[in-house]
């Protein structure tokens, strides 16, 4: 019986051994900066503000490129924002290879957001919009929506 608590008592000796060496190699939570700890939150403003990013673009390539889109073309524009971010986020995939796909979910939540709300901020923001995009685009736009709406499409819901 001797021999079988000696042989317990080592097993439970090499284990605690183990676990103290684990321990001493493994990093203690609080030495983590500041900046490392907000680098992750951060990532995920920052795919938001490039959805957002790529809707203002794609706005502003297609008014550059086409102008003004004819009145039975204005959810088309919605359509090709909508595919530009998700050029966007097909990229940021690619450059994240497959892993944390989590941003590329913000990334879509921006762009939807911004699809849909883009001309919210042309009737907050008129005269920032008339130097980037010119006066007959914010006239257009003021003349095919309402403040505080959405836009779905060329369906326009008001808030509240």
């Amino acid at each position: 019986m001797d021999i079988k608590n000696n042989s317990f008592e080592d097993r439970v000796a090499r284990i605690k051994q183990r676990s103290e060496e684990n321990t001493s190699k493994s990093p203690s939570p609080g030495t983590e900066s500041v900046w490392q700890r907000l680098s992750y939150p951060a990532a995920f403003l920052g795919a938001f503000l490039l959805g957002i990013l790529a809707v203002f673009l794609s706005r502003f390539i297609q008014y550059q490129s086409v102008g003004i889109p004819v009145p039975g073309q204005v959810g088309t524009q919605d359509f090709v924002s909508l595919g530009l971010a998700g050029g966007a986020c097909i990229m940021v995939m690619l450059f994240l290879k497959g892993k944390l796909r989590e941003f590329a979910g913000a990334l879509t939540v921006g762009a939807l957001v911004t699809t849909f709300t883009f001309h919210n901020l042309v009737w907050q923001y008129p005269v920032f919009f008339e130097r980037a995009y010119g006066e007959d685009w914010v006239d257009f736009v003021k003349d095919t929506t309402e403040p505080s709406s959405l836009n779905l499409f060329g369906t326009i819901l008001p808030f509240g």
